[in-house]
């Protein structure tokens, strides 16, 4: 389709600027004065499927809507009439410079230099994180670098296309789970593996992968496609002063905290990063002291963990949920199998004991053992509490493993932090804050009492969950931690409390 030389609206199109994904950009100028502006039309293959015009149009709604100095300004947008057919555009300023991946092709970046483009990257992200938006495919070509007065790296944001809105358009269908968006080199772990559970420090994990690119000159993951996914969901990134010696520790560990596989274990705000980029060395020192509590744990940190409260020294090791098993109780008041019987909450792929490595019994396994549990005992000399006696006596008795589902496969994991993140399932969010913190309730209970439908893949019951106030005593953040007493298996998930006006 060739526009050069035709209208849109006040605009004469003098050239193109090049093309990307989903539409090609001209340079316009206004009939009656000087004014240049740039326009993106969506490509001639796109044009006819419905979701791909709501989304070209939700760049304009998610860019509008910020209004940061920092993201790039929309004028117009609408639709053009051309021999083919109609055809969507999208007018926003037109904007000097180069992109930062094109500076980065030339010429490296002084720490001075990146420390300034990171800072106002931030500055434009917290305005959109403040809005609900997530951009998810935050990358250098998408960073104009634009000469303003005596700054020559005014930073602009672009391209919107495939922002995540808090509260999507009508008709506009969500991403689906399983269809992954995004530029791979760029994306999150959360991104790659499809399933749509994300949010804004999705973006945080991007920005780490830029500023590894401004540091190295190279990417953290490279290859085919699938080598790179796998690279960003099971690979730990090299340091980067192992392919650039200069480069101060304090910055290697601001780009590895970003980088985290862990959604809880980085950044949980891009303002933390502005922070840290003001004491580099006091961020360095406070994660050196977080991977090295992290290392001595044995945990992962795949998942925020339920420690034992006692100990003093986990209060020192992370900002994480400090509270043991007796501590949080059912309504009832019935205690959930003590320490002794669940060794340790550990991360939801492990539904292992912490000290033998067997696995638990489930209900079922344990029935079948249960008429040969006083012989053991009697055999043994065993003395513990029943719960105990009883998982010793179902392990000595060889019982196969239980195939059903559990809390730790992805399935499972999946479906509770949907319960709790999902606009659909707000209700149930809702009912669950609604009631006292740090007290277990039964999921299937919570579901009746919220008329929620139990999402495809929850775990078998008995399945429990409780909600305690964030660690970081964030007025508007909240945890939520699901263990299955069938094998003992946890998850926590770290949600928003958006959804306690919709009770009646």
């Amino acid at each position: 389709m060739e526009l050069v030389g035709r209208q849109i609206g006040s605009y004469i199109v003098e050239r193109e600027l090049g093309a990307g994904g989903t539409g090609t950009v001209y340079l316009c100028s206004h009939t009656m004065i000087e004014r240049k502006v740039a326009v993106k039309v969506l490509h001639d293959h796109l044009a006819y499927q419905p979701d791909q015009v709501a989304r070209f149009f939700q760049e304009a709604k998610a860019a509008a809507e910020i209004g940061h100095p920092n993201i790039v300004v929309i004028i117009d947008f609408g639709e053009l009439q051309v021999p083919g057919g109609t055809r969507s555009y999208l007018m926003m300023e037109c904007l000097d410079g180069c992109s930062l991946d094109k500076r980065l092709r030339t010429a490296s970046l002084t720490l001075d230099q990146i420390s300034h483009i990171l800072g106002q990257c931030c500055s434009a992200l917290a305005a959109s994180h403040g809005k609900g938006i997530i951009h998810r495919d935050l990358k250098p070509a998408n960073v104009q670098l634009c000469p303003r007065s005596f700054d020559p790296y005014f930073v602009k944001l672009l391209d919107f296309g495939i922002a995540k809105l808090a509260t999507p358009t009508a008709g506009l269908r969500k991403t689906q789970v399983g269809v992954v968006i995004g530029t791979p080199a760029y994306m999150s772990p959360e991104q790659c593996d499809g399933r749509g559970l994300l949010d804004h420090r999705s973006d945080i994990y991007s920005l780490g992968v830029m500023l590894y690119e401004m540091l190295t000159g190279r990417l953290p993951f490279e290859g085919e496609v699938r080598d790179v996914l796998l690279g960003h969901l099971t690979k730990a990134p090299h340091p980067p002063r192992l392919h650039n010696a200069s480069i101060p520790a304090p910055w290697e560990a601001l780009c590895l905290h970003m980088m985290e596989k862990s959604r809880d274990a980085r950044f949980q705000s891009v303002s933390e990063i502005a922070q840290a980029l003001h004491d580099l060395s006091g961020h360095a020192a406070a994660y050196a002291s977080f991977v090295t509590a992290r290392a001595a744990s044995g945990h992962s940190g795949a998942t925020m963990e339920l420690p034992d409260a006692r100990r003093p020294d986990w209060a020192a090791a992370r900002p994480t949920l400090q509270a043991a098993l007796g501590v949080l109780t059912p309504p009832d008041g019935t205690p959930l199998p003590s320490s002794g019987s669940f060794a340790s909450l550990r991360s939801p792929t492990s539904a292992h004991d912490a000290q033998g490595g067997e696995r638990r019994p489930s209900e079922r396994e344990a029935a079948r053992t249960s008429q040969a549990l006083p012989a053991a005992q009697a055999a043994s000399g065993d003395h513990q509490a029943p719960e105990e006696a009883a998982w010793r006596a179902w392990r000595r008795a060889g019982v196969a493993d239980d195939p059903a589902p559990s809390l730790g496969d992805a399935e499972g994991m999946a479906a509770c932090y949907t319960l709790v993140t999902e606009p659909r399932h707000d209700r149930f969010w809702a009912t669950l804050l609604a009631r006292p913190p740090a007290r277990w309730f039964n999921v299937a209970e919570l579901c009746s009492a919220s008329d929620t439908p139990a999402p495809p893949g929850l775990p078998p019951q008995p399945l429990f969950c409780a909600w305690m106030d964030h660690p970081w005593a964030d007025p508007e953040l909240a945890s939520v931690i699901f263990v299955s007493l069938q094998d003992g298996s946890n998850t926590v998930a770290l949600c928003r409390r958006r959804t306690l006006e919709l009770l009646p």
